[in-house]
This record gives C-alpha cells, structure tokens and sequence, in this order.
C-alpha cells in the first residue's frame, strides 16, 4: 500500500525566492501555517461530537461515502494515544466493525489521507504511521523517533521554523517536514546510555584483581 499523501501545495521557485510563502517547520502554504491546514470544507475542531464527527462532516459536504472503514478508522486515530501503523488500524478496525477486510481499511487510511483528514510520517525504517490531521485535532505538529526504544514523539510544529527560514534564504530550499521524524534519542534512553557510560568508565578505573 503506498502511503497516504495528504493535500500537497507546491509553490514554484520563483515564488519561493520572492519570499511570498511563510515557512513554518510542517511546510509552506499561502498564509503560512502546515502543510494541509487549510483542509477545503474542514469543521471545527470544536464541533459537538469532536474530531470524528468533524470528520464525517467534512466527508458529507465533500459528496464522499460514510463508510464502515472510513468512521472506523477515524475513531481508531482519534482514540488512539500513539502512532499507529496501517497494520495496527486494521487489527484495531476489526474490534470496531467485525468483517472489515485488510483492503478495504488500506483504501480508506488513502482516501482520508487525499482528503486531508488523515496524514502519515516516515520513520528511517519500516512502516509510516498514521493520526489524524491538524484540521481535526487542532494540534499541528511534527515528530521525532528515538532510534534505541523506537518510540515516536510529538513535537511543536514550529520547531524548524529558523532552519527552514535560512534554507529558504539561504538555498532556495523548501522544507518538508510534515512527513518526516526526525531521529535521536529520546531524553530516557539518553539517560540509560548515561548511566551505561559510568558504568563503562568505573570498570575500565578498577584495578584488575
């Protein structure tokens, strides 16, 4: 299954040099704010039933189908406290609707994602994991992924603000980032990896005996 992309706006270089896109560390798009903010017939966050009937509003007034798998899915996304692979939707999906097939999940996890309902981030390895998008939750953010627990983490959507500033200035370059996690090490396994140090540098201290 390929990823779902999202709602992309591209804007050409010379418009790019002009500075007439804000750069914000999720993307660029007229008006500034991340990429695929400003989802076309999108409901407030605040909305009497949350972030999925916000969604199944946005699905009605775009003429789009109320399907088992789509509610399913945004119900998965909208309790889920992690990151979720398709894989993960799909077991989770059968809990919800029983007989939902692998497919029909796949294709509703696409159609949200073109919709802009649903987006995904890359890690340096394996699948992409999936949430619901900025409009819904009203959260806009980025991720980074500790590279020794594997755990993704949630960061202000602002963080690369002054990196993209000075590539866009400096380079001509449009960053991207909204798909993408960052890698390190989380301030846990940092810590762990402290301790393990001490350790290292105590027994290379002793006296053999």
């Amino acid at each position: 299954m390929s990823p779902v992309t999202g709602v992309s706006v591209w804007p050409s270089a010379a418009r790019l040099r002009a500075g007439r896109f804000p750069v914000t560390g999720g993307g660029v798009v007229p008006g500034g704010g991340v990429r695929g903010a400003g989802v076309p017939g999108s409901a407030a966050v605040d909305a009497d039933g949350g972030p999925i009937d916000a969604g199944i509003a946005v699905l009605r007034r775009r003429g789009e189908r109320v399907t088992s798998a789509r509610r399913a899915v945004l119900e998965i996304l909208s309790a889920a406290s992690e990151h979720l692979s398709a894989e993960e939707v799909f077991g989770r999906a059968l809990a919800v609707s029983p007989g939902l097939h692998r497919t029909t999940v796949y294709r509703a996890l696409e159609r949200l994602g073109e919709l802009g309902l649903v987006t995904h981030v890359h890690t340096d390895h394996g699948p992409a994991f999936y949430h619901l998008s900025a409009p819904l939750t009203g959260a806009p953010h980025l991720h980074v992924r500790c590279r020794a627990c594997e755990r993704i983490v949630d960061v202000p959507a602002d963080v690369l603000d002054d990196a993209a500033r000075r590539l866009r200035d400096g380079a001509g370059f449009l960053l991207l980032a909204d798909h993408t996690a960052l890698a390190g090490l989380c301030s846990d396994c940092l810590d762990r990896n402290a301790d393990a140090d001490v350790d290292r540098d105590v027994d290379a201290g002793s006296p053999a005996g």
